[in-house]
């Protein structure tokens, strides 16, 4: 069983079914955990509904705020908008967004509406996209965490490896894994649910893809980026070059541009600011895929409904507002600075046309 954003993806087996009059039956004293665990999402719809539909609400205006004026401040500035690094911060902000406004926002819908009456091509397509758009968001910081372990171990190759289309290239990369890894998941591993329900948003899953669901999408993932991590800050911590020091004292002394723009964009990128947000990221979808793999394996292990709840929303805040986490990039902010102080303050002293003559010259 899989839940996400109270939506939930029933896993079925197959043994727990049989053919009465060429209609499909369920046995309910095989399964009678399952069958309170509905009986329970029934209840709790109806106490809990209004709270956790204002933090959705509050969630996504704060996903929208936040990802969408980073998206800007990064479209508008030509030194980060060239740059292959911030233009994967642009990606990484972009699905956040989408995930605010497509995913969370239909969480209010699905908690204030007594029936699901959007539809199953909806309810199929908010539940992919709640799995779509955080395993995008991960493979983007996977990328940019290899691309600084390749930068910090080989410098030279590095360079030397640039390429015309590099940005666009990080732009697709993590939408192709994310349809290459999730979509044969969750359209090809789809089951129809034996129980007939017409007003709930039910998603199956077959048990293989129960079990490999979160294994792909987040278990192994996490293992190799958190290698990618201890590797590179033995390599990112290592005596500072003399262009390193003259590009940092640069920047201590306030100078604005270098050939690169307001810095060396690619030299000074914030390693310690992509490490709290991959730490950040790690720790708050843990619990919840945690939890996915054991309901996967184990028929019988049923966790309590709000313990279901809290970790669902665990990695769905981490998904609204992580993004947040990119100002405390020195670029960031003074980007964000830069728009707002020079390009959106009004001139308050115009030049006058008029020419002014002392009383000689005139």
């Amino acid at each position: 069983m899989n839940y996400r954003g109270s939506t939930w993806a029933y896993k079925m087996n197959n043994n727990t079914l049989y053919e009465h009059n060429s209609i499909y039956m369920y046995d309910y004293a095989a399964n009678s955990n399952w069958t309170s665990f509905i009986l329970e999402i029934g209840k709790a719809h109806e106490v809990h509904s209004q709270p956790i539909a204002v933090y959705a609400i509050i969630l996504t205006c704060l996903s929208t705020i936040v990802n969408s004026v980073l998206c800007y401040v990064t479209l508008v500035t030509r030194e980060l908008r060239r740059q292959p690094l911030y233009a994967c911060v642009f990606n990484f902000c972009f699905m956040n967004l989408l995930m605010g406004l497509f995913v969370t926002s239909l969480v209010v819908y699905h908690e204030l509406s007594p029936t699901w009456k959007l539809g199953l091509f909806v309810c199929r397509a908010w539940v992919i996209l709640d799995v779509f758009l955080p395993f995008t968001s991960f493979m983007t910081l996977m990328l940019m965490s290899i691309d600084r372990f390749f930068y910090a171990r080989f410098h030279s190759f590095y360079q030397s490896a640039k390429f015309r289309f590099q940005r666009e290239i990080y732009l697709l990369i993590p939408w192709i894994i994310g349809m290459v890894v999730v979509i044969p998941l969750w359209v090809g591993g789809f089951q129809q649910s034996p129980i007939e329900m017409t007003d709930m948003c039910v998603f199956g899953l077959v048990d293989e893809a129960s079990v490999a669901s979160p294994i792909l999408v987040f278990f192994l993932p996490a293992f190799f980026l958190i290698l990618v991590m201890i590797i590179t800050h033995f390599f990112s911590f290592r005596k500072i070059t003399r262009a390193n020091a003259r590009s940092i004292s640069s920047r201590s002394a306030g100078t604005p541009r270098d050939q690169y723009g307001y810095y060396a964009y690619e030299n000074n990128f914030s390693a310690v600011t992509l490490y709290l947000i991959n730490v950040t990221f790690l720790i708050m979808w843990s619990p919840y895929h945690m939890m996915s793999l054991l309901l996967a394996m184990c028929l019988h292990c049923m966790p309590p409904y709000s313990l279901i709840v809290g970790f669902t929303y665990m990695g769905t805040t981490a998904s609204s507002i992580i993004s947040f986490l990119w100002l405390t990039d020195y670029h960031v902010r003074y980007s964000l600075k830069h728009v707002i102080c020079d390009r959106f303050k009004k001139v308050k002293h115009t030049p006058s046309n008029n020419v002014s003559l002392t009383l000689l010259e005139a």
